[in-house]
């Protein structure tokens, strides 16, 4: 699938594809806003309803079930803001498949700063998924505690 980065002016950051596990990784990106959009020309993705994440530092962004004739059509866009210079990575995936072994879902656990590991999928009962879903519902009701006194985002 391809992967088109573009910044707040409309251009280009990052023009690549996914790996063959649908994976992909940037270079570190400047802070800014940024338009994650994912396009195919492959009918075959039509048949499929699809996972998406991507990720910078603790910030996430997901889907978890997007037709596929919509990669086909105009594509899937998704937004992200750097707060600092970094990388974003992120997955597309079929939905179906988005469990481990064991039937357990997955959830996307972003890089840590400072850490080798890259961002990966991990069962969702395992400590570091259980980590990301706290902080990722923390900075959720942070952004609604910040809208309930006034604080909007434009």
């Amino acid at each position: 699938m391809s992967v088109i980065i573009s910044d707040s002016g409309g251009r280009a950051a990052y023009i690549g594809t996914t790996d063959t596990n649908g994976v992909f990784t940037t270079a570190s990106l400047r802070p800014g806003n940024y338009v994650v959009q994912f396009k195919s020309r492959n009918d075959a993705v039509k048949a499929n309803d699809y996972a998406l994440v991507i990720s910078s530092g603790r910030k996430k962004v997901t889907a978890d079930s997007v037709a596929g004739e919509k990669f086909t059509g105009g594509g899937v866009a998704m937004r992200i803001e750097l707060a600092s210079s970094a990388s974003i990575s992120g997955q597309v995936a079929d939905a179906a498949t988005m469990v481990d072994a064991g039937g357990r879902r997955l959830v996307w656990v972003s890089q840590k700063l400072g850490s080798h590991l890259p961002a990966h999928w991990a069962s969702e009962d395992s400590p570091e998924a259980i980590e990301a879903r706290t902080q990722f519902n923390f900075s959720r009701k942070n952004l609604q505690d910040r809208q309930n006194q006034g604080v909007g985002l434009f």
